[in-house]
């Protein structure tokens, strides 16, 4: 197995230098499994459909942590999605597979799309620079802020999940006015644009203290993570979006971020074409594939 994980690490290294902790594999309780030229963590996450993660993901979710290596890392990585698939129960209603890649190691990938994976998020990246930012119509947000932010995260949750892996749940309103409550007013940044004297979109902030789960996935940093953003529909293509970010990125400099990251649904013909205007590029992409 140890020569798997160098030979992977190497590849993806070669392909982008900025993933971090593909030279080892380890998981707290995963079953691993080992084919010829691949090694893999198997997990099983189920999700408390009450919880706040009940919102951005599926109830039950089958994760395969894998490192593949040799002269076909396309067949190396088939064989070992066939075993693991061979070994799961999946009589349950509501569940999914996935399978986290580095974006640019492109070798692989064939053999999640031909057994019926899609890519359906990409966590992006981008170097931030420190810079006076001038936007008048932005301003932090408080406590006193709460009902607006909610309308627009409630928003946000209920158009991404168009796309298939989210979900509006019964429990999704009383989490996020609980998780803006008590995380992001209190411990994170949040910003709020208006038009007219009223809210018309927001962006939400983790500063690199809060952003260690995901600093873990890069070779640089001090890194802070941007967790959300929402602009309002009649407000879009009006460079809302943009003067948030910009604040965003100019604050988190100013407080000693270097990069910040984030993670967007690549179906969304809005986001994706918005983050790489604004300098991200894929990291890391959610290869996924429903259970019916």
């Amino acid at each position: 197995m140890d020569d798997v994980i160098r030979g992977h690490a190497a590849r993806v290294r070669a392909a982008d230098p900025l993933v971090a902790g593909q030279d080892e594999l380890r998981e707290p309780g995963a079953a691993l499994i080992e084919t010829r030229a691949a090694a893999g963590l198997a997990t099983e996450d189920r999700i408390d459909p009450g919880s706040m993660r009940a919102s951005w993901s599926p109830l039950i979710v089958h994760r395969l942590q894998a490192r593949v290596s040799g002269a076909d890392p396309e067949g190396a990585l088939g064989g070992l999605l066939d075993r693991w698939t061979a070994g799961l129960r999946l009589d349950e209603p509501g569940q999914a597979l996935a399978v986290t890649w580095p974006s640019r190691d492109t070798a692989p990938v064939r053999a999640l799309a031909v057994r019926g994976f899609a890519p359906i998020a990409v966590a992006g990246v981008r170097r931030l620079r420190e810079r006076t930012v001038s936007a008048p119509a932005v301003r932090r947000a408080g406590e006193g802020d709460l009902v607006a932010v909610a309308r627009m995260y409630e928003r946000l949750v209920a158009y991404d999940a168009q796309f298939g892996w989210v979900a509006v749940r019964p429990s999704t309103s009383a989490r996020i006015k609980e998780f803006l409550t008590t995380e992001v007013l209190s411990l994170e940044w949040c910003w709020i644009a208006e038009a007219g004297g009223e809210p018309v979109g927001c962006v939400i902030v983790q500063p690199p203290a809060r952003s260690a789960w995901m600093a873990r996935a890069v070779n640089v940093g001090p890194v802070a993570y941007l967790s959300a953003m929402y602009v309002e529909p009649h407000m879009r293509g009006q460079g809302v979006a943009a003067a948030l970010t910009s604040v965003a990125h100019g604050h988190a400099a100013a407080q000693g971020a270097t990069w910040m990251t984030l993670h967007h649904a690549l179906p969304n013909p809005l986001s994706t074409p918005f983050w790489a205007r604004q300098g991200y590029r894929p990291l890391l992409t959610q290869w996924v594939r429903h259970v019916r």
